[in-house]
């Protein structure tokens, strides 16, 4: 019997549902399958379910990734099998597909987890322009230039907004300009009672390194790999890496700083310092402690705390909860991470990911201002080695005569993190609906870790909040750590994207295998 190719199809689960996500795929070009084997997890408005070989063959094609959006009927897989039952499905010449990643309908109906039904959202109406954030159209006000009159610049921010980082490109390309930067954004008053276990968030900033590594300089080592391929992947163009004379504790520093100034609180009213990082510049004293003696802050308590990327969202309900117990009244909460220092640079699965950078609250027990709600955290040790570096602990805190230095690096399972990612993070978007009392589309924004742009689009489709609410930042700063959500609030911050009510939702989930979420009232 003669061998035919198949392009098997995503299923169709019914007329209501017209797009599955491609959570996890389980083959790949060469692979050998059975019948009834289970070769792919699909995502559709009901749930995850296992998708089974509809017969013997082999894999020739895959013609998406995890993570992907695919229309009901769309191809996924190449087959090439001898099953007449499927000549139906034989394949003829290349079928035209949606671009990966993302989704042919601009919003859709989802039913995410834990049984609540998320309404179909309406879209939103057409905008006769790009919109542009307050800090970006300040930026090109200051330097002489309508926005209503530049028509060439393509938008990166959330929902192609036109961002303070576009306009600084274009004015560095069209004006020989130099870099702008935002005045400190204000605390509005926002008041509502400090009897409901709120806090207030008075200020916020975040640092980056000086040095830009591109995709295209990583390349170097992956001559097999392409810019395109990275981006398509990861989302990230670029990252800041530290050099030499830039350290985590003064990063941290530089955020504070901000934070202090956005609040209008001195050092010396500060009660205490809780650090979130996982690689702080020395392992004793704690980085907090260093970083209060480079503030000028003598008397506070200080700590560090290590839950990976979901750290800064710890430290945040840690110290709302010192607040409202009553042990401190100011507190600085910060995170700083210099990733690049265990990113194995020959490691094709993390060398694109990570980058450095550092981000600062200022929790106070002032009434008014931004209101932060208490944060679930959690955890699922089933995970806790799919992200690891098991070298620089009391087991093995030096490198044996003879030994590589694999076991100091970080070492990530890709295909696992994804799949866990995509669901934990529903799940404490979720949660966070059902505690709140909110339904999707009374959600402003999203603030999640940036761990991966396939991710968060995957995340967007299970939950039902588009992706235009979600702040994306991975872009320009990758992946960093626990910094992640800090910059991307910092970085919204600045560009004025939020308003005065906006309810904003943070999720991040991390090595351990660690989760944390909850809600910021504007």
């Amino acid at each position: 019997m003669s061998k035919f190719l198949i392009d098997l199809p995503i299923p169709s689960m019914g007329a209501t549902v017209n797009e599955l996500t491609v959570i996890d795929l389980l083959v790949e070009p060469g692979s050998a399958i059975i019948k009834g084997e289970k070769i792919a997890e699909l995502e559709s408005d009901k749930s995850i379910f296992d998708f089974e070989a509809p017969c013997d063959g082999s894999i020739q094609r895959l013609f998406c990734q995890a993570g992907d959006i695919l229309p009901s009927g769309d191809p996924f897989l190449r087959i090439e099998t001898e099953d007449m039952s499927l000549k139906h499905l034989e394949a003829d010449g290349e079928p035209e597909l949606a671009p990966a990643g993302v989704s042919v309908k601009e919003v859709s109906q989802v039913a995410p987890i834990q049984g609540r039904q998320a309404p179909v959202s309406s879209p939103k109406p057409q905008r006769s322009g790009p919109v542009w954030t307050p800090r970006a159209a300040k930026m090109a006000r200051n330097a002489g230039l309508d926005p209503e009159m530049i028509t060439e610049i393509s938008g990166t921010g959330p929902g192609g907004r036109i961002s303070g980082d576009d306009i600084e490109k274009y004015l560095s390309t069209h004006q020989n300009g130099t870099s702008a930067v935002a005045a400190p954004v204000g605390v509005a008053a926002n008041p509502e009672s400090s009897k409901d276990g709120t806090v207030c968030v008075a200020g916020i900033g975040y640092a980056f390194p000086k040095s830009v590594r591109s995709n295209k300089e990583i390349l170097k080592d992956f001559p097999l790999m392409t810019e395109e391929e990275i981006i398509k992947t990861t989302g990230i163009q670029q990252r800041y890496f530290a050099d030499e004379t830039e350290s985590a504790t003064g990063l941290a520093t530089t955020a504070v700083n901000h934070a202090l100034k956005m609040a209008g609180v001195e050092p010396s009213e500060i009660d205490g310092i809780i650090m979130a990082t996982l690689i702080p510049d020395q392992p004793v004293p704690s980085a907090a402690s260093a970083l209060a003696k480079d503030l000028g802050i003598r008397y506070a308590l200080t700590f560090d705390l290590n839950a990976a990327c979901s750290g800064w969202l710890y430290a945040l309900e840690v110290g709302r909860s010192f607040i409202k117990s009553g042990t401190a009244k100011k507190l600085i909460v910060v995170t700083a991470e210099l990733l690049s220092r265990i990113t194995n640079p020959k490691d094709h699965a993390t060398a694109f990911l990570f980058g450095d950078g550092a981000g600062a609250a200022i929790l106070t027990d002032d009434p008014n201002g931004h209101r932060l709600h208490s944060m679930r955290l959690g955890g699922d040790a089933e995970y806790y080695n799919v992200i690891e570096r098991t070298g620089g602990g009391a087991r093995q805190p030096l490198p044996r005569p003879g030994d590589n230095l694999d076991s100091f690096y970080l070492k990530m399972n890709g295909a696992v993190v994804f799949k866990q990612a995509v669901i934990a993070f529903s799940r404490i978007i979720q949660e966070t609906l059902e505690r709140e009392q909110l339904e999707p589309d009374q959600v402003s924004w999203i603030v999640p870790h940036q761990a991966n742009e396939r991710i968060l689009r995957a995340v967007s489709k299970r939950v039902g909040i588009p992706y235009e609410k979600f702040v994306v930042t991975i872009g320009k700063y990758g992946n960093t750590s626990a910094a992640s959500v800090s910059m991307a609030l910092g970085w919204a911050a600045e560009e004025g994207i939020f308003e005065n009510g906006d309810k904003i939702i943070f999720c991040s989930v991390g090595a351990g295998f660690t989760f944390a979420g909850g809600l910021l009232v504007w």
